[in-house]
């Protein structure tokens, strides 16, 4: 007795049974298969047609392509400003330690406040340059 179909089920294939006990054969007629190559093979080379899924998924990719284009782009300009605006952060924090405590009457608090301010803006300034190579 065969088995029971499955409701709502719609792709049927034919096959044969053999009596070998090996796996059943598809039945394909060979003009449709070979037409199926050649529609394969010909679609490879050629440009897909306008309104075809092809031509659909390659205008989706180009859109998706110039998206990633913006957004780099855009990325690439925030940290230029956020680059920007934390050299100037360490730069006030330098002229602040001079200000304050290098203005000092003692000598080694003033050269201690000194060195140190010069060192916060020689970072900061290889910093930034590393920095901005690395946007561009």
């Amino acid at each position: 007795m065969p088995p029971a179909k499955r409701a709502g089920s719609k792709s049927r294939s034919t096959t044969r049974k053999t009596t070998s006990g090996a796996q059943p054969k598809r039945r394909t007629t060979s003009s449709s298969a070979s037409k199926a190559r050649s529609a394969r093979s010909s679609s490879a080379r050629t440009k897909p047609r306008a309104g075809s899924a092809e031509a659909q998924l390659e205008a989706a990719a180009e859109r998706l392509r110039k998206l990633n284009e913006r957004i780099i782009e855009a990325a690439k300009q925030t940290g230029e400003t956020t680059l920007t605006n934390y050299e100037k952060a360490l730069k006030s924090i330098a002229s602040a330690v001079e200000r304050g405590p290098g203005k000092s009457d003692i000598d080694w608090v003033s050269s201690l406040a000194s060195a140190q301010a010069k060192f916060i803006r020689d970072v900061t300034d290889s910093l930034a340059k590393t920095a901005r190579k690395a946007l561009k």
